[in-house]
């Protein structure tokens, strides 16, 4: 059964040889195991036979980007989704984010402009990820020879994007949207559509072009350790009409719907369903999301990916095996689940422990 097979079945809840895997990873996790080991030119996908591969929709309203300094430990960039940003140079940890460009909506009304979608222009979708993607976008020749390539793989495909919450902040800045929530929510709608219409246009564009993926994967934190970052009827009100767009959109063509949220979001879980959310990830142990209660309150509509606690995985060996083996074997049943940690592989997870792992994964989500 190769990679696309494999998650078309899980998600349908057909019959499955084992459960579909992938993982992410913390850019020093990667550095630290090429030490331990792993070969230096070994690209993850292909080294952890993946079931899937990903695309990255660049939804930004491009503004210029470029490097104001480094000194060797941190770098400071002007991105082009409307911030600037300090971060550590290749370790994965808090951002620090210096400024946003929408100071208010006359500037607003100026920066729109750039999330209308010029076919003209260098393509929108890359195999690099749009985080801190320093290089020129490919042409749109040269993104469809890309995703040829990742079909040939026999894996599923999902193209990734910031979802209207994500990319929002981005640019308006995250407290200052929070605010927005409040004060003027019609604001937040306006910016939050030209985005996703933008997505959709991407999307839309890549299937006219012969590259159409098996799902958009929508990345939009919503909540943290306590719950949502703000109620659920804030979210219903602004964000839900997006997401149902979304659903509708991807649904009529063949596509699947998921999410990667980080934080506890059970609140909204009956909305992203209602909404026709497919898939949902990463599951976040550390927050409160338990795989048992999910399977049994969601698992019907809902194919559930990760929950595998990262902070179980580099402890005791015994403690892993029982973190992979238990929730699996709960996970699995009847299918609607696939493998990930519940967020991404930091460095206290070693080489050989990974590895390990992933025989613990193979075993007990055999069928």
């Amino acid at each position: 059964m190769d990679g696309r097979t494999r998650v078309a079945n899980a998600i349908a809840r057909r019959p499955l040889d084992r459960i579909p895997r992938y993982d992410s990873f913390w850019e020093d996790t990667l550095t630290a195991w090429r030490a331990q080991g792993m070969p230096a030119d070994a690209d993850p996908d292909e080294f952890f036979d993946w079931d899937m591969r990903m695309m990255h929709i660049d939804a930004s309203m491009r503004q210029d980007q470029r490097v104001l300094e480094s000194d060797g430990t941190f770098i400071v960039y002007k991105d082009r989704a409307g911030y600037t940003v300090r971060k550590m140079i290749g370790k994965s940890r808090a951002l620090d984010w210096l400024d946003h460009v929408t100071k208010d909506k006359e500037t607003w009304r100026e920066l729109r402009r750039g999330f209308a979608f010029d076919p003209k222009a260098s393509a929108r979708l890359d195999v690099k990820s749009y985080f801190a993607h320093m290089d020129a976008y490919p042409t749109w020749t040269e993104a469809k020879a890309q995703f040829d390539r990742l079909r040939a793989t026999g894996k599923a495909i999902a193209f990734a994007v910031y979802g209207p919450w994500e990319a929002t902040w981005r640019h308006r800045g995250y407290t200052q949207l929070l605010m927005d929530l409040a004060m003027d929510p019609d604001w937040v709608v306006e910016m939050a559509t030209a985005q996703s219409d933008l997505v959709i246009a991407c999307l839309q564009h890549s299937i006219d072009a012969g590259m159409k993926p098996d799902a958009l994967f929508l990345i939009d934190d919503l909540a943290c350790t306590r719950g949502l970052l703000f109620s659920p009827d804030s979210w219903r009100q602004i964000f839900k009409p997006v997401y149902a767009q979304y659903g509708d959109f991807l649904h009529a063509h063949g596509m699947g719907f998921w999410l990667h949220c980080c934080g506890n979001c059970t609140a909204l879980i009956p909305d992203l369903i209602q909404c026709g959310l497919d898939v949902l990830q990463p599951l976040q142990a550390q927050a409160g999301m338990v795989i048992t209660q999910l399977k049994r309150d969601f698992g019907r509509d809902l194919t559930l990916w990760g929950n595998i606690d990262v902070t179980k995985l580099s402890g005791p060996e015994a403690e892993c095996e029982a973190e992979v083996r238990d929730k699996i074997l709960a996970a699995k049943t009847g299918g609607g689940y696939m493998y990930h940690s519940d967020h991404s592989i930091p460095p206290e997870v070693t080489f050989d422990r990974y590895q390990r792992i992933m025989e613990l994964v193979d075993r007990y989500g055999g069928y």
